[in-house]
């Protein structure tokens, strides 16, 4: 499905904040979504639900919007499922991702947002060797992005193992080499979870954690106690989405 609308962004002329479009693959289980909401939500909360004018589109429901200027910026969710899989939406969100980024429109990927970006610019995503990485752990970051280093959930299999050459390496851990990405000075991705807060991730666990292995979801589980810093994050990312960074 593709919705119908102009082409220009509905973003008044005399409003100056600015229309994010947000771009969701993937939700969390229906016990989480009680409490928390769904991923848009935590994406609103962790940039401020009055930083932008917010839509969302559930390309997992094959909402794709008509035109990549339907916002002025957009940012890609996470999803459960791998951005290789054959599902009919993610050839549509590729073709999607490379209008948007061929016209240097601002663009944030989260997780398989990340990856999604990768693959869509000519990198490569598939099964990470080590396996799951889950829990909270610590990222070493570029100068660029204003913070030296961030403590931040993560939960994923799936990595970007070659990044194209439209992109260049801001972040990474001990278990990611590729953990941020940038693509010229208008777009970013990161691995990582900057709106998953300890207690939402320790209810992942519950609802989602047997498909990990047992010494992994254990360490994710005692990882939690950790202090995150996700609030510099989402400065950075403001500020990208926002077309100042």
């Amino acid at each position: 499905m593709i919705r119908n609308m102009t082409t220009q962004s509905t973003s008044s002329p005399t409003d100056h904040k600015r229309k994010l479009g947000i771009l969701l693959c993937g939700d969390s289980p229906e016990k989480i979504i009680d409490r928390y909401g769904r991923y848009d939500g935590l994406f609103k909360k962790l940039l401020g639900p009055d930083a932008f004018h917010y839509e969302t589109y559930s390309v997992i429901d094959g909402d794709i919007p008509a035109s990549i200027q339907a916002a002025d910026a957009w940012l890609i969710t996470g999803s459960r499922h791998g951005a290789y899989d054959p599902l009919p939406w993610i050839a549509p969100l590729e073709e999607f991702i490379r209008q948007a980024f061929a016209a240097s429109m601002p663009m944030v990927g989260i997780c398989f947002g990340h990856q999604i970006m990768a693959q869509a610019l000519g990198g490569k995503v598939d099964k990470f060797d080590g396996g799951w990485i889950t829990g909270t752990k610590e990222y070493r970051l570029d100068a660029l992005t204003g913070v030296e280093s961030a403590v931040l959930n993560a939960w994923h299999q799936d990595q970007v193992l070659e990044l194209p050459d439209s992109a260049h390496v801001l972040g990474s851990s001990e278990h990611c080499r590729y953990a941020a990405a940038g693509y010229g000075d208008h777009a970013v991705s990161l691995q990582p979870h900057p709106e998953f807060e300890n207690d939402y991730v320790e209810l992942l666990l519950q609802e989602r954690g047997k498909v990990l292995p047992e010494d992994v979801r254990e360490a994710a589980k005692a990882s939690l106690g950790q202090k995150l810093n996700n609030q510099p994050i989402a400065e950075w990312l403001r500020g990208v989405l926002a077309g100042s960074a």
